[in-house]
């Protein structure tokens, strides 16, 4: 990617999040050692974050100022808990798992923090199944959006990462009912860049995204295996070849749109599929997410963390004025 200079033009920089389970631990080591060589916060030198299901609460929690070594300890301390018992004797009539760990734990990372309470622009999405319509939850940096900066993060992020199969669904609102985002926007790229250039008014050309998956490799399954599979074995591969499918969707067009110097995409090819729920496996993607940000800091530091990022906070600091004589008056 080709250096910046002073004279150049403000760039809108977006980290995008995908989800993938427990596998967020590559994500979160991938951050927290970034912050490292950074000595500060991944936060403050991106304009928008956008993240889905376990991209969507490790996003949250970078957007409210946590620390990403503190979202990597929680990952590693809380996942034993949050996927113990499965009902596997249960899986084709209930969730595997209970969801109330996971709703303890994001209660106590992120208490009673809405949307709005973040430093830098959010996008979360979940899948509304009432409606069958996707929902992006944001802060409202937008004036006149929909009133969603007021809902509690932990809520949100509940909500995004709520994985059918896995998970039960959750309701938020009134009357709702969400499942995980990742059904529609696994690699959450391309909301970010919409969101870029319809709601914040940057040129396409003024766009450049992070984007960070959580490894991939979904079972390989030849022709003489896949004719001959049933409602049992496609269960869990077409879960998590839909993910894929959707992920490598949103990298191909995202990077078609922008150009080789506006986009990077940090990524792990596992060696086998990796389980959403399998902890032990996924305890093994410490070294390679720290390695990544490693290999990955030089071109970061010249791409994305060269200064803080002053778009994205100004826009939400100005609707969030524009709003408050409404808000008062109400």
């Amino acid at each position: 990617m080709s250096k910046r200079h002073a004279a150049d033009p403000p760039v809108f920089r977006v980290l995008a999040l995908d989800g993938g389970g427990i596998r967020g631990i590559f994500t979160a080591s991938f951050l927290s050692t970034t912050e490292q060589l950074t000595r500060g916060r991944i936060a403050d030198y991106f304009d928008l974050i956008v993240g889905t299901s376990t991209g969507g609460i490790i996003a949250l929690a970078i957007a409210l100022g946590i620390p990403a070594r503190r979202v990597l300890d929680l990952y590693i301390d809380a996942g034993p808990r949050i996927f113990r018992h499965p009902c596997r004797a249960r899986m084709l009539l209930r969730p595997k798992y209970r969801n109330d760990e996971l709703a303890r734990v994001l209660w106590q990372v992120f208490g009673d923090r809405t949307l709005n309470d973040t430093i830098v622009p959010v996008c979360i999405p979940s899948y509304e199944l009432t409606s069958s319509y996707p929902r992006i939850w944001k802060d409202d940096h937008v004036v006149d959006s929909p009133d969603g900066g007021r809902t509690p993060a932990w809520q949100v992020a509940l909500a995004t990462s709520s994985a059918p199969i896995y998970f039960p669904g959750v309701t938020v609102g009134h009357g709702d009912s969400h499942v995980d985002g990742g059904l529609y926007a696994n690699n959450p790229s391309l909301i970010g860049l919409t969101e870029a250039v319809r709601y914040f008014g940057q040129p396409l050309d003024q766009v450049r995204i992070l984007s960070v998956g959580a490894g991939e490799r979904a079972e390989r399954i030849p022709f003489e295996q896949a004719r001959r599979m049933g409602v049992w074995h496609w269960k869990t591969a077409l879960y998590e070849h839909m993910l894929i499918a959707q992920a490598r969707s949103a990298h191909e067009i995202t990077r078609r749109l922008l150009s080789p110097d506006r986009y990077l995409r940090i990524n792990l090819p596992l060696e086998h599929p990796y389980p959403f729920d399998d902890f032990d496996a996924a305890k093994t993607l410490i070294e390679p997410g720290a390695q990544s940000a490693r290999s990955a800091f030089l071109e970061m530091r010249s791409t994305f963390l060269f200064a803080p990022a002053t778009i994205g906070r100004a826009q939400k600091a100005a609707a969030a004025r524009s709003a408050s004589p409404k808000r008062a008056s109400g």
